[in-house]
């Protein structure tokens, strides 16, 4: 087993909500059991499916965010389903689980029940709001989480492209992500308080409070000046409405420009390249000089022609063109693609980025999914095994972390 976390065991019992945590130590060498009921994960119910037929294996959503792990089936209905899961959150170093708070201490399986027989445990118990609170047993799925956290407050349109539209929701389950990467956070710590005292420590990991952390610059404005930032087109949110970032090129085909000559060497590269097609002639002038002037959201006039002309150069060239110039020029502006433009990516294909993953349905025939994020220099990323079948190492797993013979 290779990866920086190798040696380490996890349990995991968590549905949509916290499944991603468990991939991100799975993936990074840890022995990851994930515990499901008989019927499975409620994971395993949500789509695509593999040729658009709903099965406990055919889940492509389950097969990415479980990749890694073991699957292992505990009925808590039976006599000794609670006994087992104790057992084997006690032979664990990390346990996480996504239930509603107080669900497995009713059930005698709790943090409070296991720990004292594990003292260097470390339970990460994640939840929409907390272990307490008002909200503490509220109901909340991803885009609920995002709503209240106050991220899709932030996200949506100028009134110019879409005149009262609402807020808009980021798919890609970005709530329970953001929630997941905290609670791997909040257990990378407590590892390191481990091996410094020898204690476990319980983690109560709140998707509320996460979302809420990431709000970017509208929870200062608001604790700082009392000012609700506006939503924006493919943009910040913002106190002020600021220039635009998203351009049509001349092949139809969206360009997102993230600043323009930000500093005075850059500026000349532009400048330069724009006025030999005859575009921004006027920068010359030395009203132009001060790169505070040509800034976007300050409000002066040279930077709203600036973006203008910026929009016209634009129109008048592919994307293509405007994004190679531009990366020649160092100037952070790239095309807008959709996912299937992302898939052939040579950029990524190079790097070894995507992994071929097979299951039921798709034998001899693997998807093309992500791999890892990043490279580690001397524990190498490695797609150990694709997502578990429901229960397909019960018996491994029971005879390997707890001597039962079957």
């Amino acid at each position: 087993m290779s990866g920086p976390l190798a040696g380490l065991r996890v349990v995991e019992r968590c549905g949509a909500l916290g499944q991603y945590a468990g991939k991100l130590l799975a993936d990074m060498g840890a022995d990851v059991v994930k515990v499901e009921p008989p019927g499975g994960s409620e994971a395993r119910a949500i789509g695509p499916f593999v040729d658009d037929v709903p099965g406990p294996d055919r889940s492509l959503n389950f097969w990415y965010f479980n990749t890694n792990k073991r699957s292992v089936m505990v009925d808590f209905a039976e006599q000794d389903g609670a006994a087992t899961w104790r057992e084997l959150a006690a032979a664990a170093d990390i346990v996480i689980e996504d239930g509603k708070p107080g669900e497995l201490d009713r059930l005698g399986a709790g943090y409070r029940a296991v720990a004292p027989r594990a003292p260097g445990l470390i339970w990460c118990a994640m939840t929409p709001f907390g272990q307490d609170g008002p909200w503490a047993h509220y109901e909340a799925t991803d885009m609920v989480s995002l709503a209240l956290g106050g991220a899709m407050m932030m996200n949506g349109y100028d009134p110019e492209d879409a005149a009262d539209a609402p807020p808009i929701r980021g798919h890609g389950d970005q709530g329970y992500l953001t929630a997941c990467h905290y609670a791997v956070q909040g257990i990378l710590a407590a590892l390191l308080w481990r091996d410094r005292t020898g204690e476990g420590q319980f983690i109560d990991c709140s998707a509320h409070e996460a979302i809420s952390s990431t709000t970017e610059v509208a929870l200062p404005y608001w604790f700082t000046q009392r000012i609700n930032v506006i939503r924006q087109t493919g943009r910040h949110a913002a106190a002020t409405r600021t220039e635009r970032w998203l351009y049509r090129a001349g092949d139809g085909r969206w360009v997102l420009v993230f600043g323009v000559g930000r500093d005075n060497a850059s500026w000349k590269r532009i400048k330069e390249w724009f006025q030999s097609e005859g575009f921004g002639l006027q920068f010359d002038e030395p009203r132009f000089d001060d790169p505070l002037n040509r800034q976007a959201a300050r409000g002066s006039p040279e930077a709203a022609e600036i973006f203008a002309e910026l929009g016209r150069f634009i129109a008048a060239h592919t994307a293509e063109e405007v994004y190679r110039g531009g990366q020649e020029r160092r100037q952070a502006w790239g095309i807008v693609r959709s996912p299937e433009e992302a898939l052939f990516d040579p950029h990524w294909e190079d790097r070894g980025f995507w992994v071929d993953v097979e299951g039921e349905g798709r034998e001899g025939r693997p998807v093309r999914m992500p791999g890892a994020p990043y490279r580690f220099g001397a524990t190498a990323w490695e797609l150990r095994r694709p997502a578990p079948k429901l229960g397909e190492h019960t018996a491994e797993v029971l005879a390997e972390w707890l001597g039962r013979e079957t």
